[in-house]
């Protein structure tokens, strides 16, 4: 039987993919692994790259060693994890172990952790805490950890972590995704290539796009998806360019009317706190080179060259269906002239 080849059904991140191939041969010599931490956007796969990481590694006996994820969110505090978490599933077993959105963990843990995971040379570790003691053996368990936001990781700890940083994915690389997601759809490459636009530049969004081109297929009755679907697609589920939100439309048609606004001002025209705006809206917008903050929010010129095509496309989708109408109403109209001349 041909051996596994680690993260073969995964795109892209050809980077991650040779730093954790290295560190899995180095398993093999050591069953030592560093402390990783899975750095990156939302969607661009921080978390399933770590489980098939996970999946390679092997305990001494040979057997696969056990996976276990904990989101950080659901840790209270440094009694609970020990408590409910380290003792009953962690102390003395071979084991690999995920903390998966890792900005969450608190304060307590995080302090501990300084001092497990400085480790120096040695292969295990004991923590003292109040009357008991806790072995942490490297060689037995293998600790990881994930998050978006590393910025709010106590640089101490985050110090400590071996950094594997993932990046955008490339329109090729999206356009594998969405091929490997609806296998048996027949794209053309100017359709696949059209949609890996609106992907967000994540695969996340692929997967989700994915299944809603599935499902416009089976709706249709035809297993293809060429660039003539394009059109009615993007319509019927309000696909936008660069597959940007109406809410982040919104805010670059206000500055295409209204000229530079401050955050605050932006926050009261859509209802948006301006918290929101910063961290689910404008990032993205700045990335697409949509929009420049110098103090204030301002328009680019290519945001404002997309509201202006997405105004006419909409105009045109207006005139399209006042123009059904209006045949519709001349239809009715002659079919009624119709009946009264037969009377």
């Amino acid at each position: 039987m041909e051996k596994e080849q680690p993260f073969e059904n995964l795109f892209g991140q050809v980077t991650v993919k040779k730093r954790l191939n290295f560190y899995l041969e180095a398993f093999e010599a050591t069953s030592l692994c560093p402390f990783l931490a899975f750095i990156g956007a939302k969607g661009l796969g921080k978390t399933e790259f770590a489980r098939q990481f996970a999946h390679q590694l092997h305990n001494t006996d040979g057997s696969r060693r056990p996976f276990l994820e904990l989101n950080c969110s659901t840790i209270k505090n440094v009694e609970q994890f020990f408590e409910q978490i380290f003792i009953p599933l962690i102390m003395d077993n071979e084991l690999t172990i995920l903390f998966d959105e890792a900005h969450e963990l608190p304060k307590d843990l995080t302090n501990a952790f300084l001092t497990v995971f400085n480790t120096e040379k040695v292969t295990t570790k004991e923590l003292h805490w109040r009357d008991g003691v806790y072995p942490f053996d490297f060689k037995k368990q293998t600790f990881m950890f994930a998050t978006t936001e590393s910025d709010k990781i106590f640089p101490p700890l985050k110090d400590r972590l071996t950094t594997i940083d993932f990046e955008d994915y490339s329109y090729e690389d999206l356009a594998k995704i969405f091929a490997a997601q609806c296998e048996d759809i027949d794209f053309s490459e100017d359709a696949l290539r059209e949609l890996a636009k609106t992907s967000r530049g994540n695969a996340r969004s692929c997967v989700m796009r994915g299944r809603d081109v599935g499902l416009y297929c089976a709706r249709k009755g035809e297993k293809i998806f060429s660039s003539l679907d394009l059109e009615p697609f993007f319509d019927q589920l309000g696909v936008l360019p660069f597959g940007l939100t109406a809410t982040e439309m919104q805010l670059l048609k206000i500055l295409r009317r209204d000229g530079q606004c401050s955050l605050q001002m932006l926050a009261a025209k859509t209802g948006l706190s301006r918290s929101a705006i910063q961290r689910d809206h404008e990032l993205y917008l700045m990335r697409k080179n949509l929009l420049a903050i110098d103090g204030k929010r301002n328009i680019t010129n290519e945001g404002v060259h997309l509201v202006e095509e997405h105004h006419k496309r909409e105009q045109a989708t207006m005139d399209a269906y006042l123009a059904k109408l209006d045949a519709e109403d001349a239809h009715r109209w002659a079919e009624e002239d119709k009946l009264v001349d037969k009377s």
